[in-house]
């Protein structure tokens, strides 16, 4: 077992007692007792969970909770454990257990069918999810986890319409997310209504998005992708040009789009412009526009020879292949172009989860615009 399993198993066991006491001889009492006072399944539970059999400790615990009601709230906190664990079907068959009771207490039984929920998403069940997420909506105190549990759901199922009407809720009674979430809702409907040809529609919800957060670099991309499609090239190019100034991670997925809207003549003009403006920032931002140009092709563009040279010359890693050599030093960027192409070239901040591809809804842990610009270039 690692140091960490060990650790999270050791508080779980304290826990698993505390509750148990707790529930035997109540919290606003003294405990003069001692664990010999304890049934001794408790024990032999315990036990099962410290030496990782948890199928027998959660036999014992279902036993002991159908012959004692005062360990409810202590099986609740397996229940947890088993699904933050992963084991979500030891997790289920908890809350099932529970549910099963006919003389479990109804504030006993909304918590249960919440917490069955929350299992049946974890293990991805979504539509039994939803639905019992919806019925326990409609409990009060608890109204608040169930819906944007239920805003969870729409967003796995891509229903944004709905996602954004659990957030509307959830608004109501100020328990929403960030407004950054409803924006995003928007610019997904807003592409699903470019999608359909319906550019009026589009640029409402757009409008809606940069209403509540701003800025808002990805419906100024939406946008440009419009104005692209109905023949502003002028427009598109100043829209492109706010989301990189709003976002310069879009560097490495934008640059090209950009290049191509200004067309040949106009392209060293636009590197020179965003050379000026990253070296307004810091060194980092010019090394974002670096590895952006060189993963586009651009390695030879003049306005890119002195930018490309620094960075190499004083980035830790690079400068270890960096000769000032022209020649070798030219073949050493193409090579490295050739690698970034196929390197990981975004990470979530949120999770840590990377990969090759741009996402504004994380895959991984579901944050909304936490990915930036990250490559590893293993140089032999």
């Amino acid at each position: 077992m690692t140091e960490l399993s060990l650790l999270t198993w050791a508080l779980v066991v304290a826990a698993l007692v505390l509750g148990i006491l707790a529930g035997h001889f109540g919290w606003g009492k003294r405990w003069p007792v001692s664990l010999k006072q304890l049934h001794p399944d408790y024990l032999t539970g315990l036990d099962y969970l410290v030496t990782e059999q948890p199928d027998r400790a959660l036999d014992m615990f279902l036993k002991l909770m159908d012959a004692n009601a005062d360990t409810i709230e202590t099986h609740f906190a397996l229940g947890s454990l088993y699904r933050r664990r992963g084991e979500v079907e030891r997790a289920i068959r908890i809350h099932q257990n529970l549910l099963a009771r006919a003389t479990l207490a109804p504030e006993h039984r909304e918590q249960a069918l919440l917490a069955l929920a929350q299992d049946y998403l974890r293990a991805g069940l979504l539509d039994r999810a939803e639905g019992l997420f919806q019925q326990v909506s409609e409990v009060p105190r608890l109204r608040a986890s169930a819906l944007d549990a239920l805003r969870l759901v729409y967003e796995r199922q891509h229903d944004w319409q709905q996602a954004l009407g659990a957030f509307r809720h959830l608004q109501h009674i100020k328990a929403a997310p960030p407004l950054k979430v409803a924006a995003h809702y928007l610019c997904e409907l807003a592409a699903l209504a470019m999608e359909r040809g319906d550019a009026m529609g589009a640029r409402q919800l757009l409008r809606e998005a940069r209403a509540q957060s701003s800025p808002l670099p990805r419906a100024a991309l939406l946008r440009a992708q419009i104005a692209q499609t109905e023949a502003q090239p002028q427009l598109a190019v100043r829209l492109l040009r706010q989301a990189l100034t709003e976002a310069p991670e879009l560097l490495q997925e934008e640059l090209p789009h950009l290049l191509e809207l200004v067309g040949p003549q106009a392209r060293d003009l636009v590197l020179v412009e965003l050379v000026a403006q990253a070296e307004s920032r810091d060194i980092g931002e010019l090394k974002r526009l670096v590895f952006a140009a060189i993963a586009a092709g651009l390695v030879d563009a003049p306005p890119l020879r002195a930018s490309i040279e620094r960075v190499f010359s004083q980035d830790a890693t690079l400068k270890a292949v960096w000769r000032a050599d022209p020649v070798q030093d030219a073949h050493t960027v193409h090579e490295i172009g050739a690698l970034l192409a196929n390197a990981e070239k975004y990470r979530c901040i949120e999770c840590g989860f990377s990969g090759r591809n741009f996402y504004w809804h994380c895959p991984a842990c579901h944050a909304w615009a936490s990915f930036e610009a990250y490559a590893i270039v293993k140089l032999r």
